[in-house]
This record gives structure tokens, sequence and C-alpha cells, in this order.
């Protein structure tokens, strides 16, 4: 890899290290952060690919309480690595390998928000006295140490040589993979699962089974299907919109001039 992909991957990571704890720009979910991985080293067909599947597979990962879920940052980076990288393993081993290193993940999140307990006691120390610059630094110094996390463990990959990454590989059983490539694809399916369930609308089963059959029965491609029933939705909306409008005597751009001329007259 070039100086540049390094660079980019170790920004990604770190970045989508401390968005898993901020939870502010979504960067840390599968199929940003493996998409991300993907477009530096330059093969973001691939990522997009395990970023969809493993999105799917993590669609309800979410934290309970006090209960952490498995991590999803960590393995998407370092699976997006492995897959796009210079080491090209399939998809299959992509997806096999972000289990344990979402288990992985899970038990540095929780040895890290145990150990940085201390500086949340600063934290408060630092409150009651109004130091708002030492706040700050408090706070930049605990998020940095969440893309560490991240960070760390995708430097200690990239120092691994291909080869004996394809190594280790092939002395993986071949009854293992598979038979995590079948769970996943279960687990994958309840994902699909979960994404119906907050569809469900009268209104709205008609287009799901339209879009099913062309993609089953026609060689359109998904991209292009995609964007067609992104202007149907957008359109349908707007109709539906007009025609309430219309119901009530009046459209929408007619309630605003309204608006504009009561405005008018109130000076």
């Amino acid at each position: 890899m070039s100086v540049v992909s390094i660079i980019l991957i170790l920004l990604v990571a770190f970045v989508v290290g401390m968005d898993g704890i901020l939870d502010e720009w979504q960067m840390y979910q599968p199929i940003v952060a493996c998409t991300l991985v993907g477009l530096a080293v330059g093969n973001p067909a691939a990522g997009i690919i395990l970023g969809a599947t493993l999105q799917m597979i993590t669609i309800g990962w979410i934290n309970i309480g006090a209960s952490v879920a498995p991590d999803i940052a960590l393995p998407s980076v370092v699976s997006a690595l492995l897959v796009c990288g210079p080491a090209a393993l399939s998809i299959k081993h992509g997806i096999a390998l972000a289990i344990p290193l979402a288990v992985i993940g899970q038990l540095l999140s929780v040895s890290i928000r145990k150990s940085i307990v201390k500086l949340v006691h600063d934290a408060d120390d630092a409150a009651e006295k109004a130091e708002i610059a030492r706040m700050d630094r408090i706070h930049l110094l605990s998020l940095g140490i969440q893309g560490l996390r991240v960070l760390i463990p995708t430097v200690l990959v990239m120092l691994i040589s291909p080869q004996y990454i394809h190594q280790l590989m092939q002395q993986v059983p071949a009854v293992i993979t598979n038979g995590i490539a079948v769970s996943i694809g279960m687990v994958a399916a309840v994902g699909f699962a979960n994404l119906i369930n907050m569809m469900v609308s009268k209104s709205l089963w008609i287009w799901f089974v339209v879009g099913f059959l062309l993609a089953i029965f026609t060689d359109v491609n998904i991209f292009v299907l995609a964007g067609f029933g992104l202007i149907v939705a957008i359109s349908f909306v707007w109709i539906m919109s007009r025609r309430h409008g219309d119901s009530n005597g009046t459209s929408g751009d007619d309630d605003d001039l309204d608006d504009f001329d009561k405005e008018l007259d109130d000076l």
C-alpha cells in the first residue's frame, strides 16, 4: 500500500473508534467504515459489499442499560482492511473474522470504560471548580483513548505479512468457515426481517413487492433500481402532499403566500 493509503486508513480507524462512543456521525457503521477503507486502498466495490453484509448482521446490536453490545467499529475497519487491502481475503473470510473481532472490540471497550472512570471524577472536579479548559482536555483525552482502541489493532494487522495471513486462513478448516458463513447468512436474514418489520404498512407493501419482482426477474443493475425507487418515492410523496393540499381547498404554495400576506398585514 502507498503511504497515502496507510495514512487514510489510520485516520479512518481513529475517527471510527471515536465515533463509536460519540455516536454522532455514524461513521462506525459498517456500511460507512468499510466503504471508507475500500476507498482508501482503491477497492471501494469490495468495501461496499462487505459493509452492506456486516450492516445486516449488526443491525440489532445495541447497548441495553449497562450491557455493552459486541463492537462494530473494530471489525468494520480490520475486516475491510483484510478484504480490500494487500491480503485480499474473500468476502466470506472477512465476514467470518468480523465476529471474533467484534468480541475482542467489546472486551477492549469494556476495559477502557472501566479504566477511564478516574477521568470522569477528574472532570467532575474540574466542573466544580469551573475549569472549562481542563474539562475539555479530559474529554478529548478519553475520546482519544477510544480512537486508539481501533487504531492500535489496525496498525498491528497492517504489520502482519499478507502471505502469513493467507497461510493462517488456509489452516482454518473449511467446515468452520462454511459454518460461520451459513450462520452469518441467517443473521443477515434477521437483519432484513427487522428492516421489513419497520416498513410494515399497507401503502408500502405494493412497492416492496414490485421492487422485489424487478430485482428477481430482470437484469437491471441494483443501483439503477435503487435510483428508480428513490425517484418513485419522491414522486409519490409529492403527489400525496399535493392531493392533501387540494382536499383542503388550497395548495402548499398558497398556504405559504397566505402566511406571508398575514405577516405583511401585521406590519
